[in-house]
């Protein structure tokens, strides 16, 4: 049975805890603010399952932990860490022939602390030592390194561990085409899980950007039907790129989201996000966006479908929803740190 720690946007731990449960029927031991992630830890016998959990960031394996005092003999209980050592060959072992030992990196997570008296370089340079001496034949590349150790400063305890995962799994692989605010695939994970994926489900982005969201419900499980589009022209030509054959039916096409080519209760799940007036929109544009981009979901949706939507705007959202009779508030996840802006997700079901 290993320890497992699990990354998230700040402010999705609790929703990535629901979908761990429901995915694995594993419960997480513990959330950490570290920096700019929430860390869940996980026991767990195997890493595979919890490869499933579509909104966690990135994934690794706990090889140690060490008791910081704040002062600078931390360093050397650092460097004597047996997580260099034995367990640390094992772990590089188990993830088979593809985790080549010839490079290895060292990335520190931690927050600046007035009770610390070594800067972060410090701690990260006793960790190379460290595992320079334990294991002679690796060479050290701090740009890029199939090999990562990280180590994660919670409290007063650095967690040492292993990353399995790779940029490819945040990125689920990489898009064709991307586009300045685009949202990352583990957020548009998060709104495609609250909107309660069905095989025989007529999916909606009626905002779709370069189609992250459609993409991460595709990938979620089978459907009926995709259905996506934008005012913009070259974010529809970036979605297209992005899906290129696969993931059939759908359709994305060019159109306004206040007056949407579809038929009245349509659609049985929609998730979008909405402009927050800053890098996509102007923020006097959006009160009058927002309202007419309401009446359309509230016309398109079949009674007891769900809308999910991401804002940064949640005082103008709340206010606009209450003036929809046919919407109904059922769920809020408050407070996201979306690359550092605050935004939340609604959950709405049409009566």
């Amino acid at each position: 049975m290993n320890t497992y720690l699990l990354t998230v946007f700040p402010g999705l731990a609790g929703l990535a805890g629901e979908e761990l449960l429901a995915r694995t029927g594993l419960k997480s031991t513990g959330v950490k603010r570290v920096r700019d992630r929430e860390v869940m830890q996980v026991r767990s016998e195997a890493s595979r399952p919890l490869l499933d959990v579509r909104l966690v960031e990135d994934m690794f394996v706990l090889l140690g932990k060490v008791s910081l005092t704040g002062q600078t003999a931390d360093l050397k209980a650092l460097g004597a860490s047996p997580a260099f050592r034995g367990g640390l060959a094992k772990a590089v072992a188990e993830r088979g022939p593809q985790a080549s030992k010839s490079r290895f990196r060292v990335v520190v997570q931690a927050d600046d602390a007035r009770w610390r008296l070594y800067r972060r370089v410090d701690t990260q340079a006793a960790a190379e030592a460290a595992i320079a001496r334990a294991h002679p034949g690796w060479r050290l590349d701090r740009e890029e390194a199939p090999v990562e150790i990280w180590l994660h400063q919670v409290g007063r305890e650095a967690l040492v561990s292993l990353r399995l995962t790779t940029n490819a799994h945040r990125q689920r692989g990489g898009r064709e085409q991307e586009r300045t605010a685009a949202l990352r695939p583990t957020i548009a994970a998060a709104l495609v899980y609250l909107s309660v994926p069905a095989d025989d489900d007529v999916f909606l982005d009626p905002m779709c950007g370069t189609g992250t969201v459609l993409l991460e419900r595709a990938r979620a499980g089978r459907y009926g039907l995709l259905l996506g589009g934008d005012n913009d022209a070259a974010a529809v030509k970036a979605a297209l790129a992005n899906f290129g054959p696969r993931h059939q039916p759908r359709r994305i096409e060019r159109w306004d989201a206040r007056h949407l080519p579809l038929e009245d209760a349509s659609v049985d799940a929609l998730a979008t996000n909405l402009p927050w007036g800053r890098q996509i929109g102007r923020p006097e544009d959006l009160p009058a966006l927002y309202r007419d981009v309401l009446a359309e979901v509230a016309r398109v949706l079949r009674p007891g479908g769900r809308a999910v939507l991401l804002s940064s705007e949640w005082e103008l959202l709340k206010r606009l929803i209450k003036a929809q009779s046919r919407l109904k508030q059922e769920r809020t996840i408050s407070n996201i740190d979306v690359l550092g802006r605050r935004a939340d997700i609604v959950v709405l079901t049409r009566s």
